[in-house]
């Protein structure tokens, strides 16, 4: 690559970068729907026309954002410790990427799974957002198993049944994001969605799965 294209490719990756990091920061703040294009260019310092040769609309900014936390969960769930059980480490790695997520002033990732139209328009770009994340989830669990990294899952590196027995767990996580998805919008309508509320809820989905309390497994992290 000579030097004047390194050069335009470091302008666009830095462009993309401010135009999302607007993005979080406005819709955190406001709100997906009171957002507009012209306040994510404006912040970023660039026009309309700019945003729009990166991104299909601040839907499909959005949609990468989604994207990225799918591979976020995925990769924090490999990196569990292998003495973890599946269940925990999906729920320890949704729960550190929840934080995460809350720390860089973005839209918690449960929002980005919430019903209206956010996940409306969303679905343009991804049909069956939850069924893509069972299976990243599902894909990472088999993974720790064949690598005889879960051995609390009940299921050897190589049985016949790994990856049925991945898939299953997979499906419980989505129920028990799924859940603490409905609590979420009950509690947002009542305006009682504070900072960690995503996390809390997710942490309590785990733990009735689970059927242990909530306190045990926020013990035990510390």
């Amino acid at each position: 690559m000579t030097a004047p294209a390194g050069r335009r490719e470091a302008h666009k990756q830095a462009t993309r970068a401010a135009l999302t990091a607007a993005a979080r920061r406005l819709i955190a703040e406001r709100g997906f729907d009171q957002t507009t294009v012209r306040d994510i260019a404006s912040a970023a310092a660039v026009t309309e026309r700019t945003f729009y040769r990166y991104f299909d609309g601040k839907e499909g900014l959005i949609a990468e954002e989604y994207l990225t936390w799918f591979d976020r969960v995925h990769s924090a769930i490999l990196a569990r410790p292998a003495a973890e059980r599946p269940l925990i480490a999906v729920q320890r790695a949704m729960v550190a990427v929840a934080r995460q997520a809350a720390a860089e002033q973005g839209p918690p990732p449960l929002w980005l799974f919430s019903e209206g139209l956010p996940m409306r328009t969303l679905r343009r770009f991804e049909p069956r957002p939850l069924l893509r994340l069972e299976a990243s989830i599902s894909s990472a669990i088999l993974t720790r198993i064949r690598t005889g990294r879960d051995a609390g899952s009940g299921l050897a590196p190589g049985a016949a049944d790994e990856e049925f027995g991945s898939s299953v767990l997979g499906r419980v996580a989505i129920a028990a994001l799924r859940s603490a998805l409905i609590k979420y919008r009950e509690l947002g309508a009542k305006g009682e969605v504070g900072p960690h509320t995503a996390e809390q809820l997710l942490d309590q989905a785990f733990s009735v799965i689970r059927n242990e309390p909530p306190a045990e497994d926020q013990a035990a992290r510390q």
